[in-house]
């Protein structure tokens, strides 16, 4: 199992197998923009993050994209990439994604059980800030939001703007074991998955939902936490996404695929 996601060998500039995985929470940066870190998983690359991506990108949960990238100089994570010349072009970024598939929902099951980590620590250990876990989810529940600003963007066109993290009260949080746990106590880990946010933002009355929204207690469907660090504290953890996948037969890889 290697230690990051980074290229093997020869850097390349382009990855044209990236299975997007999930999208976090918009939040906004130093410069002024609002971003959203992209990450997923590449054959050939292994685990990768793309940041900051604009909003309006063309690419979805489980769409496979062909993306020109580049080494981000302020995040010397292996697996971390941007988008090459994002700062620059950044209105017209969507141009440079091609959606060069679709990772069919029959194959998600093998594909995930053959990437899972036994436990975050071992993750963590091996220096890599991106992976996925098996969880037996304990508790989920809503922490207060510490940072949190209750002003409101408004667009030219009178309308609110999408959120950033922190303009929500709320954070939605799962408590968990993984499936090989080394931990002392529950994984507790705040959710940044983008499809909770909007859906608190729309339902502010029933934000309750996102947990049935996820299929969290339904036993139809096995659930897995694609999970990853926080860029100053790297052994903290937030699960980007909840990756649910309707069960059925599995039938398990030869050769699993690589962890890098």
């Amino acid at each position: 199992m290697g230690s990051g996601g980074g290229f093997i060998g020869t850097k390349s500039e382009v990855i044209d197998d990236l299975i997007i995985l999930g999208r976090a929470c918009p939040e906004k940066i130093r410069d002024g923009r609002i971003t959203v870190c992209t990450a997923g998983y590449s054959e050939t690359s292994g685990f990768i993050r793309v940041y900051p991506t604009h909003l309006y990108m063309p690419w979805h949960q489980w769409d496979i994209v062909s993306v020109p990238v580049e080494q981000n100089p302020y995040d010397n994570r292996t697996e971390s990439w941007k988008i090459k010349g994002s700062k620059h072009e950044w209105d017209s970024l969507h141009k440079k994604i091609d959606i060069v598939g679709n990772f069919k929902e029959k194959h998600r099951l093998d594909f995930l059980h053959n990437l899972v980590d036994g436990c975050v620590k071992g993750i963590n250990d091996d220096k890599r800030s991106l992976g996925i876990i098996k969880p037996t989810i304990n508790n989920v529940f809503f922490a207060e939001q510490k940072n949190y600003d209750s002003t409101t963007q408004i667009d030219l066109s009178g309308l609110e703007q999408t959120k950033v993290k922190d303009q929500y009260p709320n954070q939605p949080r799962i408590k968990y074991n993984c499936s090989d746990c080394k931990a002392t106590n529950n994984h507790d880990q705040q959710v940044l998955e983008w499809g909770f946010y909007e859906w608190m933002r729309k339902n502010p009355g029933n934000i309750e939902q996102v947990w049935d929204n996820a299929r969290i207690s339904d036993s139809e469907y096995e659930k897995f936490f694609f999970i990853g660090n926080h860029f100053r504290y790297r052994s903290s953890f937030f699960i980007i996404s909840v990756l649910r996948v309707k069960k059925k037969g599995i039938q398990k890889s030869l050769i699993p695929f690589k962890k890098i």
